[in-house]
């Protein structure tokens, strides 16, 4: 019977030599420290950031994104239903300095993100960045309605801004989604290799293969356009709305990071 609380030591015979720590490995390694070592390749930065004057412009938002919507259905001869999701040219349609104020909040947070992201990609150059939206939109949802898992093209970062959703104990309490309900779901790279993958402790870091933001108005998600996402599905006394938008990143130097030859 094994016993427990002390560890077990090999007994050698009299005379015998051991062979754990040869000699010759011991003088090479003199005065060197040696271990371990693991890489982490391709990490997945995500951004998440708050806006101060969320509560100001939020009304405001509301009720133009009201008039958009009923404006945009009329057009394209639809029926008010519990998903709608505008043209991607809301740019075109807003004005006015809380909405100029949002924008410098997205660019900068845009700035920031991508930055830290790119610290040691950028090997401590400091960039001139051009920020592009390659088209923003909104979207609502109600009655469980949801948005399935898709990704963007044409971009390197997309967005999620929450302009509405209920409260964050009315919300999780629904007696069907519960906490996922309403929230923004984002898929691991590795996720479509998992269905039948195996599973132990060994590959336990692979695990969960998805991550659930919490949808708190004036919060920004920052995600990169490869990354398969969802929009969980939504119930609740307040409609669900948010902005989403696609966005491209120029430095003004130019975009090139690694020379085509040998120096």
């Amino acid at each position: 019977m094994a016993k427990t609380g002390r560890a077990g030591r090999a007994r050698r015979a009299p005379g015998s030599t051991s062979v754990s720590r040869p000699a010759q490995a011991k003088a090479a390694g003199a005065g060197k420290a040696t271990g371990p070592a693991i890489q982490r390749l391709w990490p997945t930065p995500i951004g998440l950031h708050g806006y101060a004057a969320a509560a100001k412009l939020h009304p405001m938002l509301v009720d133009v994104f009201a008039q958009l919507r009923a404006a945009q259905q009329r057009e394209r001869g639809e029926k008010p239903g519990p998903f709608f999701a505008s043209d991607d040219d809301l740019l075109e349609h807003m004005k006015g300095d809380e909405w100029r104020d949002f924008i410098r909040f997205l660019v900068n947070s845009l700035n920031e993100t991508t930055k830290k992201a790119n610290g040691e990609a950028w090997a401590g150059r400091v960039l001139d960045l051009r920020v592009g939206f390659q088209g923003m939109w909104f979207q609502c949802s109600r009655d469980g309605a949801f948005h399935d898992v898709h990704t963007h093209g044409n971009c390197s970062w997309s967005a999620a801004y929450i302009v509405q959703i209920d409260e964050p104990e009315q919300r999780v309490s629904h007696p069907v989604y519960g906490a996922a309900n309403g929230v923004t779901r984002l898929y691991g790279p590795y996720f479509t290799a998992m269905a039948g993958a195996f599973s132990d402790v060994g590959n336990a870091y692979l695990q969960p293969p998805h991550l659930d933001i919490e949808p708190v108005p004036g919060r920004l998600l920052l995600f990169p356009s490869y990354l398969a996402h969802k929009a969980m599905p939504y119930d609740g006394e307040n409609e669900r709305i948010i902005i989403s938008f696609n966005a491209s990143i120029h430095a003004a130097e130019g975009d090139q990071m690694h020379g085509y030859s040998a120096h």
